[in-house]
């Protein structure tokens, strides 16, 4: 009997250290962005109109979070063995779609943006203009307002590290140098964005009930925020004690409790 609990002892030890184990790898890897999947890069220098061969390519992992539709996965190389690139490529360049001339209409085409699985999503743009700013390949998070200014209203986030893959139109960044598409953002309209089928459902009961907001990421921020509350129009009211302290303060007070 004594043994039999050694084992079992043993046993659960061992099971809660591998269960542990196996939390810290799924942290690490979303932390870190994901698991790593290769994509094509320049081994050498390549010159505007050349062939691509086997030995002018290389494959870079990187991690999930960072591949966007235009990159050229390691799976895919067959495809652009032999292709000409439509402008030159320095080493180490991550090779795009939209560098080969055989995939030049195909990249300018909304439908070839759209990764095997997800769906393109258009939102009404008059709440997320920024000025114009926005551009095709930026990360946004997607928040939903309801109500009015008579019952408060609330705020909640639906979505987050959602890829832009349209603006106003435009599918090409300002700075896209392949010399094709135009070069402005076009203000107004409508952002087109990259969804599973599940949070295309979602957007559009959302685009429904209330208003949508986006907001802007940093380009190298992949982190997603679990647990954000809802916020309403109470949230906005001043705290304030019996004297009566003014905004100002209640401001900084709560500033205060975020550091």
């Amino acid at each position: 009997m004594k043994r039999i609990f050694v084992i079992a002892t043993a046993a659960a030890a061992l099971g809660t250290a591998l269960l542990g184990h196996l939390y810290l790898d799924r942290l690490e890897a979303e932390v870190s962005g994901g698991p790593r999947l290769g994509v094509l890069v320049a081994a050498a220098d390549v010159p505007v109109g050349a062939v691509l061969s086997e030995k002018q390519l290389a494959v870079r992992d990187i991690p999930r979070a960072y591949i966007e539709a235009r990159h050229v996965r390691a799976g895919d190389a067959n495809k652009v063995l032999g292709t000409r690139v439509a402008g030159g490529l320095k080493a180490g360049e991550a090779l795009l779609w939209s560098d080969l001339e055989k995939f030049q209409n195909q990249s300018r085409v909304l439908s070839g943006l759209v990764q095997q699985g997800s769906r393109a999503l258009a939102i009404d743009n008059r709440s997320a203009d920024f000025q114009g700013l926005l551009r095709p390949g930026d990360r946004v998070d997607v928040l939903l307002t309801t109500g009015g200014k008579e019952d408060g209203g609330a705020t909640l986030t639906l979505l987050q590290n959602v890829l832009v893959l349209s603006v106003g139109g435009s599918m090409v960044r300002p700075d896209d140098d392949s010399g094709s598409g135009p070069k402005i953002m076009s203000r107004g309209g409508s952002v087109t964005l990259s969804t599973t089928v599940e949070q295309a459902q979602l957007l559009t009961q959302a685009q429904q009930r209330g208003r949508l907001t986006l907001t802007l990421r940093n380009a190298g921020d992949i982190t997603l925020v679990e647990g954000l509350p809802e916020t309403t129009g109470t949230d906005l009211v001043p705290a304030k004690d019996a004297a009566g302290k003014p905004l100002a303060g209640a401001r900084r007070e709560t500033i205060e409790h975020v550091r």
